[in-house]
């Protein structure tokens, strides 16, 4: 199967358009704009109502609560996302990527990177976010995780 816009998917059915790859980046942009300026209210256009959202050591919140995750102690220095691959699927879209960050949060250095993983459906006439899952921190090929030493 082809990842390249305006390309078939093997049933003959086109998975993605030029026009809403560019969307769905966009999205992904504005999503990280949003973390890196701590803006907890942009989060009620970029993401569903429904939105779960699963962070890198298991929490799972709605969309209110990860917004309301700026308002506490969590600030981003440093936040952008890395090599995203879309997949789009008409009205549905997997983004995968890496996030990078240098973020403090309860008083704690949080800074990597992790693996992205990030679900989108269209709502007319826009993109949406409606599922976000993070894992990592991703270490260096060969490295030990620091919980097998």
């Amino acid at each position: 199967m082809s990842d390249r816009p305006g390309l078939s998917h093997p049933n003959g059915k086109g998975i993605s358009t030029v026009n809403s790859q560019s969307d769905i980046l966009d999205l992904v942009q504005r999503w990280a704009t949003a973390e890196l300026d701590g803006d907890s209210d942009a989060y009620s256009d970029l993401l569903t109502t429904d939105f779960v959202g699963i962070g890198p050591v298991g929490f799972v919140l709605n969309g209110e609560q990860w917004a309301q995750r700026h308002k506490g102690d969590l600030k981003n220095h440093e936040f952008e996302v890395l090599e995203p691959h879309v997949r789009s699927y008409g009205g549905a879209a997997i983004v995968e990527a890496i996030q990078r960050q240098v973020t403090t949060a309860m008083g704690r250095d949080s800074s990597g990177k992790f693996r992205l993983g990030m679900v989108l459906v269209r709502s007319d006439p826009s993109w949406r976010i409606a599922h976000i899952q993070l894992s990592g921190p991703l270490i260096a090929p060969g490295e030990m995780p620091s919980f097998a030493r």
